[in-house]
């Protein structure tokens, strides 16, 4: 017999008159991309917003900006920072919105997430509305951090977003996709380290 709790496996068999239970914890994702070192953020008030975040709510940040501004190399250190606030695990999506041949499709994005913290393949759906309300069920009551890298629409990120819980899904994206409000999110721009700030902007 076989028990999954979160990322602790319960293995329970008879040998003989003895019931032997072996206990172990599968490893949780770290998926954060290696970067450079990001541009001075302190300003912009992330480690605030990560901080305050209640207890049944996911914490939506959307960082946009122009390119090269540093808005991933922004999200990656400051999820490098939070590690043992998201107990299991980060997970990293590269969503392409700025390729020219076309975003990634969140079904498979969602595909790897599920893969990735450890649920069967043969327990992911193929379907796109039932394999997101499965990443919703499986992350349901965890601390799971998400960093949608590239972002090129809400609807996108939508997809994305963990079952209720002090979880974070930090977007970077060239346009602020506003729709995002309705989850929640937090807008900040993020400048381009040698450009010059403007009215309600943050470098």
């Amino acid at each position: 017999m076989e028990n999954v709790d979160g990322g602790k496996i319960v293995q329970a068999y008879e040998a003989g008159n003895i019931t032997v239970i072996n206990t172990y914890v599968r490893p949780r994702p770290i998926q954060l991309p290696k970067l450079p070192a990001p541009p001075p953020y302190s300003g912009l008030g992330l480690d605030t917003l990560l901080r305050e975040a209640h207890v049944d709510q996911i914490r939506v940040i959307v960082l946009h900006g122009l390119p090269r501004a540093g808005k991933t190399r922004i999200a990656a250190h400051l999820l490098h920072q939070h590690l043992d606030r998201y107990s299991n695990g980060i997970l990293f999506a590269g969503l392409q919105g700025s390729n020219p041949e076309g975003p990634t499709d969140p079904n498979e994005v969602l595909d790897r997430f599920l893969r990735a913290i450890h649920v069967n393949a043969d327990a992911v759906p193929a379907d796109f509305s039932a394999r997101s309300a499965a990443w919703r069920s499986y992350t349901y009551g965890r601390e799971v951090g998400v960093l949608a890298d590239d972002a090129v629409s809400a609807a996108q990120v939508h997809a994305l977003l963990p079952g209720r819980r002090p979880s974070v899904v930090i977007v970077t994206a060239r346009a602020p996709l506003l729709s995002l409000r309705l989850d929640g999110a937090d807008h900040i721009e993020v400048q381009h380290p040698h450009a010059r700030p403007g009215p309600g902007a943050a470098w």
